[in-house]
């Protein structure tokens, strides 16, 4: 006899993170934040699970079209039909759901809501930092990196010792991105823009990075880029469209830019993250210069890595 599935209830109440972690989904704590949890197979496969309103969804890090709910993650990485999905959800709606012991959970995840009134209110209270324990000696960003004029005032401290990079967007700033030796977030209510260092107009050179910290990471490791001016900027992981836009706006403020650098992780998600930039610059036909990809010689390493190598060494 056919059995009618509620989807929608599935596609709500059961913790996608905890389905990934039952096929051996392991989460990245590291770039993992409150709002959107990154997690890695053994075969490669690294997906970001989020929710949008009350569902719980996903997207591959290098495969555009592998994205959705749950389903769609059942449907992607199992031959089962669906009703053969629906009898394996309503297992796990009923707690029948099989997780080993040893996997250690995602928390639960917040939704994100874009309280831009709380993060300016927030933003004042913060003081510019010029150094720091946790990014020198657990980062391994020199204090000459850290007290470099192009990152005065683009690097705060919270009351509660965090250190912070703003992200700033057309109306200002936008988000607050909080780094310690714990933890990677994002303030509640916080929006993505862009990171950058101080904006030279007559900068000929612009890094873009994954994260702030591979940013400082990546000046530190090529100083050479001074010469020439430069500007560095970060989209914080997973790129999105409005991010795009923003770089687009960013480069049609330096004239002098004739060196766009591409300085992402060596993985799948660096590999699309530098492909949709390419795109989107192409595509709005706003430079002509030399646009360079650069990654780590080590798979999956990213630029704060590299450093953190060579100050071992």
């Amino acid at each position: 006899m056919y059995q009618k599935h509620d989807f929608g209830k599935y596609k709500s109440d059961i913790n996608l993170s905890h389905y990934a972690a039952s096929l051996g989904y392991e989460l990245d704590p590291r770039k993992t934040t409150r709002s959107s949890l990154v997690m890695k197979h053994p075969n490669g496969d690294k997906v970001i699970i989020s929710k949008r309103g009350i569902n719980y969804v996903y997207f591959s890090v290098s495969d555009d079209k592998d994205n959705g709910t749950i389903v769609d993650f059942i449907r992607k990485r199992t031959d089962k039909t669906f009703p053969e999905i629906g009898q394996e959800l309503q297992k796990w709606v009923r707690g029948g759901g099989n997780i080993s012991a040893n996997i250690s959970l995602a928390p639960a995840i917040q939704s994100r809501e874009y309280n831009p009134e709380r993060i300016k209110a927030l933003f004042t209270r913060m003081i510019p930092l010029k150094w720091d324990k946790y990014l020198e000696n657990t980062r391994k960003i020199p204090s000459f990196t850290l007290k470099n004029p192009l990152f005065a005032g683009r690097i705060y401290r919270d009351t509660y010792g965090n250190v912070v990079f703003p992200h700033y967007d057309h109306t200002g700033v936008c988000g607050l991105e909080l780094k310690n030796a714990d933890k990677g977030v994002f303030v509640r209510g916080s929006a993505k823009g862009l990171w950058t260092s101080a904006i030279n107009l007559n900068a000929q050179t612009l890094v873009i990075t994954e994260s702030p910290i591979d940013g400082l990471s990546y000046f530190t490791l090529f100083p050479e880029l001074q010469k020439s001016g430069v500007v560095v900027a970060s989209v914080s992981g997973g790129l999105r469209p409005h991010q795009v836009q923003l770089i687009i706006d960013l480069i049609k403020k330096l004239p002098q830019l004739q060196k766009i650098i591409l300085a992402v992780d060596r993985d799948p998600g660096g590999e699309k993250i530098q492909k949709t930039i390419r795109d989107g610059v192409k595509n709005a036909g706003v430079f002509s210069g030399d646009m360079l990809t650069h990654v780590p010689e080590k798979i999956g390493d990213d630029w704060n890595e590299v450093l953190k190598n060579r100050e071992q060494k």
